[in-house]
């Protein structure tokens, strides 16, 4: 590799390095990647597995990341892993694998990476062209092993290291940048995003940690957030904020659609095994979010909404707009400074 080009990569992660948020970076690795070697298209995929309703065993899925995602646009579909030889060999062998996916006077090609962790191959990222030298696999091989570190410092920031969700460092950063978001969508074309936001809190979790102890009330947290991981949709944001407290930030959904999502899950905590503990449930308290909004008025909503629900029974969905309809709840809002700080 000449000079300039050591040069030219040196320089590229270094700008790389400047992107704190997971799915910032994700994009910064495809954009740099398709400016330093010749290609169709590079695509980044995650491996998911998730368990079927209707099903006893669970399927293995490709979903695509690291691409710009316009808020008012829906996200690729995942693939089925068993659908894809290639994807499969890559995995098993944790090699590169080379497929010919076109024929004709220049044929192109998929190459398809291994991207490994501590569990085995957890990714793949893919480069199609008609022709990648073995300079550029070695540098394409370059540049997964940085993704491969720095994305591992970034889920240790970011996330919480009990469940493996969001934390609340990344929920207030997320927070802000869809209420920034909404707003320049409304302003630029008038369109509607709608947002969710869902407050979970697992009932009567007091009793479980005096009860069984707080390394059974731990497994009891694992397993609540694993069903939310298998239940929500894959572009919903999930969080754990404290303590038994998660929360949910569904998109592009109204409130038919919010509804039937918060009440699946609701249905297969209150459904699933919990070890030791047997069966637990949970009570919701949901909002939706506007561009006017602050992050503490969003949470204040959700949270009164859920508290309603508590002190109601447990074991529902509450929204907050439908208790203010209703009149079983008064709006309240924040009109002067004293309010506001």
């Amino acid at each position: 590799m000449a000079n300039s080009d050591v040069s030219k990569l040196l320089l590229s992660l270094a700008k790389l390095i400047e992107k704190p948020e997971i799915k910032a970076f994700q994009i910064s690795i495809i954009q740099t990647l398709s400016n330093i070697i010749v290609a169709d298209s590079i695509n980044l995929y995650e491996v998911r597995t998730l368990k079927q309703l209707a099903t006893k065993h669970p399927q293995v899925f490709l979903v695509r990341v690291g691409y710009e995602e316009r808020l008012e646009d829906e996200l690729p579909e995942p693939m089925l892993l068993d659908e894809y030889p290639e994807y499969l060999e890559a995995r098993d062998s944790n090699d590169l694998v080379i497929k010919q996916i076109s024929h004709g006077p220049e044929p192109t090609f998929r190459a398809v990476f291994p991207v490994s962790g501590a569990k085995g191959v957890n990714g793949f990222l893919t480069v199609e062209s008609r022709e990648l030298s073995q300079q550029n696999q070695e540098l394409v091989s370059i540049f997964i092993g940085f993704y491969k570190n720095y994305l591992a410092l970034l889920n240790d920031n970011q996330r919480d290291h009990l469940s493996g969700l969001l934390n609340r460092k990344s929920f207030d950063d997320k927070m802000m940048q869809i209420i920034i978001s909404l707003g320049e969508v409304n302003k630029r074309d008038g369109e509607k995003v709608k947002y969710c936001l869902a407050l979970f809190d697992i009932d009567r979790f007091k009793s479980v940690n005096d009860t069984y102890g707080h390394l059974v009330g731990d497994e009891v947290l694992l397993h609540f957030s694993q069903c939310m991981t298998e239940t929500f949709r894959e572009y919903d944001l999930l969080f754990r904020v404290g303590g038994e407290e998660f929360v949910a930030v569904l998109k592009n959904v109204n409130e038919e659609l919010a509804k039937t999502i918060m009440e699946r899950f609701r249905r297969v905590v209150e459904a699933h095994h919990f070890p030791q503990v047997g069966n637990v449930t949970v009570s919701i308290g949901a909002t939706f979010i506007s561009p006017s909004d602050l992050s503490v008025t969003i949470m204040d909503r959700a949270d009164k909404a859920l508290y309603y629900a508590k002190e109601n029974g447990r074991n529902q969905t509450v929204f907050y707009e439908e208790l203010i309809a209703s009149g079983k709840l008064q709006a309240t809002t924040m009109n002067s400074d004293v309010d506001m700080f």
